[in-house]
């Protein structure tokens, strides 16, 4: 039996595009995480004082009821005022990134924040979604950072001690 070099490599090629894409459903690209991390680092761990740790937090936060609203919120408008984190304060405006990225691509980042910048349990958390995105975009009525706000400090009083 003769085969030819070309259906090998066909073959082969096939074979090696499966298990990447199986070994992609186990991870999350991290290059739409490039503008976060300008602030709050690549491993998400954050710089005391100037820009809090979102490395486990946001998973702690995708886990409560709420907490996905208020992700999508904070990623999509950005988030203003004063706010504690680990005991510290911080102070300050995050940039909301609806304007420069798609529904898609906030979806991406917020997988790569939820499930790759975790040291937490992250089964049963659902992936995030453009669709989403979409709603919850869809649903907020102030588009600024302020929605953010409100929405953590109603977050923070309903979860007390479960807020992370």
């Amino acid at each position: 039996m003769k085969i030819c070099a070309n259906s090998l490599v066909a073959v082969f090629g096939v074979i090696a595009g499966a298990a990447v894409s199986a070994q992609d459903q186990d991870s999350y690209d991290a290059d739409n995480y490039a503008t976060c991390a300008a602030c709050h680092l690549p491993d998400g761990a954050g710089i005391p004082g100037a820009f809090p740790r979102i490395r486990s937090r946001a998973t702690g936060i995708a886990m409560l009821e709420g907490g996905r609203d208020y992700l999508i919120t904070v990623t999509s408008y950005g988030l203003m005022g004063t706010i504690t984190v680990d005991g510290a304060q911080y102070f300050g405006i995050m940039p909301g990134n609806s304007a420069a990225m798609s529904t898609e691509e906030i979806a991406s980042v917020l997988n790569y924040i939820v499930f790759e910048l975790s040291d937490s349990e992250t089964t049963g958390i659902d992936e995030f979604t453009a669709e989403e995105v979409s709603s919850v975009q869809s649903a907020v009525a102030s588009k600024s950072p302020a929605a953010a706000g409100e929405i953590r400090k109603a977050l923070t009083t309903s979860h007390g001690d479960d807020w992370p």
